[in-house]
C-alpha cells in the first residue's frame, strides 16, 4: 500500500498579493482549495510546482561569465548573422579604419551577453526572455576579453505566467574594466517541473 501523499502546510496560511501564492507552502489559492479532492499523481504534481516556486529567482543574485573574442571568432560570428560590414571581416580595412583592428559586431556580444542568462537560469528553471534593452558604449575589438555579469533587481511571482517576473541590469567590461555594452532585460523563470493537470 503506498502512502498518502503528505499537505506542504505549514501553518503559515498567508496569501502574498503579490505573488498570488501562500508564504508558508508556496501553494496557489487553487491548489490550497482543491488539495483534498486531487489524487496522488496531482498532489505531486502540484509540490513539484511549490517547490519550484519556493527557489525562484532572488533580488540580488548574480551571474557572471568570460568571453574571448580572438580574430576567427569576430569573423565566423559576423557570417554566421549575415553582418557583411568589412571591419568585421577584412584585418587591412579594420587596421586602417579609427579603430586599427578587426571590431565584433555589436550582434555578437549583446548574443552572449543574453545567453548567460539562459545558460544560469535554465540549470533548474525554464527561462523565456521578454524584453531586452542594449547600449552598445564602445567597440569591442579582436582580441578583447570580456567580462559579463548581470544582476537581479526585481523578481515576483506572476501568476498569469507561472513563473517569476524577474528585472535585471547587465554589463560587459573588456579587459581594460572599459564598459563595452550596458543592459537591462526583462524574463519570465518558470518552473522546469510539468504544470498540473486538472482532472476530469
Amino acid at each position: 500500500m503506498t502512502e498518502a501523499v503528505a499537505s506542504p502546510c505549514i501553518d503559515v496560511c498567508r496569501m502574498n498579493p503579490r505573488t498570488d501564492l501562500c508564504d508558508g507552502c508556496f501553494r496557489t489559492i487553487d491548489e490550497i482549495a482543491g488539495w483534498s479532492s486531487f489524487d496522488d499523481a496531482q498532489k505531486r504534481a502540484a509540490l513539484a510546482l511549490a517547490s519550484g516556486r519556493a527557489r525562484m529567482v532572488r533580488v540580488g543574485e548574480r551571474m557572471e561569465a568570460t568571453l574571448e573574442l580572438p580574430p576567427d571568432s569576430i569573423k565566423s560570428f559576423a557570417t554566421l548573422v549575415n553582418d557583411q560590414n568589412p571591419l568585421h571581416h577584412d584585418d587591412s580595412y579594420a587596421q586602417a579604419s579609427r579603430f586599427g583592428s578587426l571590431i565584433a559586431s555589436g550582434t555578437q556580444p549583446t548574443a552572449h551577453l543574453m545567453a548567460v542568462l539562459a545558460t544560469h537560469f535554465s540549470a533548474y528553471a525554464q527561462p523565456l526572455g521578454l524584453e531586452f534593452s542594449i547600449k552598445l558604449v564602445r567597440a569591442v575589438k579582436a582580441n578583447d576579453v570580456l567580462k559579463m555579469h548581470w544582476q537581479v533587481v526585481d523578481a515576483h511571482w506572476k501568476a498569469s505566467l507561472n513563473g517569476d517576473l524577474v528585472k535585471l541590469e547587465g554589463e560587459a567590461q573588456n579587459q581594460l574594466g572599459e564598459t563595452v555594452v550596458k543592459a537591462t532585460a526583462t524574463i519570465v523563470v518558470m518552473p522546469a517541473a510539468a504544470p498540473l493537470e486538472t482532472r476530469e
